[in-house]
């Protein structure tokens, strides 16, 4: 079996249109397998019409997978045990057809990634602060290292949080 890689925009910026695309890609037989580091494994295989959309749930339970294979939505993979990626016919229910379930969505991520976003700017200041006392040179190098690290934590929480606040704000505007 043939494998490719897509890369993703990020989930909270390009949902929609990465959803739309792995629709188009598995109309010229390229299906997705699962999520990969910054996008997506996709197999090869025959030539489908589908469409996908993905939820946030964490640690969900059968009931909630058999929900949406009720109304038509196949579960294809999940990451983190809380993104969620479904496939359905073209013609299927929309997972969400209201906007307020929509915010929901979007507001339960949103409030999940401020959380992280906050940690790791405060351990960023904290950091910074530490680096402005007198360390030895070893001590010092650790400091960096771990504010690197945690600045790193805070591009990948902060940008997604912003994204889905925006996303939300949205929604909440054409109310």
């Amino acid at each position: 079996m043939k494998r490719k890689y897509m890369s993703s925009w990020g989930l909270a910026f390009a949902e929609e249109k990465e959803m739309k695309k792995l629709g188009e890609m598995a109309a010229r037989g390229w299906h997705l397998e699962k999520f990969a580091p910054l996008g997506y494994t996709l197999v090869e295989g025959e030539p489908m019409d589908v469409r996908y959309s993905l939820d946030y749930r964490k640690q969900p339970d059968e009931d909630y997978f058999e929900l949406f294979a009720a109304s038509g939505w196949e579960h294809v993979t999940s990451t983190g045990d809380e993104i969620h990626v479904f496939k359905g016919s073209p013609d299927a229910t929309p997972l969400y057809t209201d906007r307020q379930t929509t915010e929901e969505k979007y507001g339960q991520v949103e409030r999940t990634m401020g959380r992280g976003a906050l940690i790791c700017l405060l351990l960023s200041l904290g950091f910074v602060f530490m680096l402005q006392l007198d360390w030895p040179q070893t001590a010092e190098a650790i400091i960096l290292v771990l504010q690197t690290l945690v600045a790193i934590g805070l591009v990948f929480t902060g940008l997604p949080y912003l994204g889905y606040l925006v996303k939300r704000k949205r929604l909440e505007r054409n109310d």
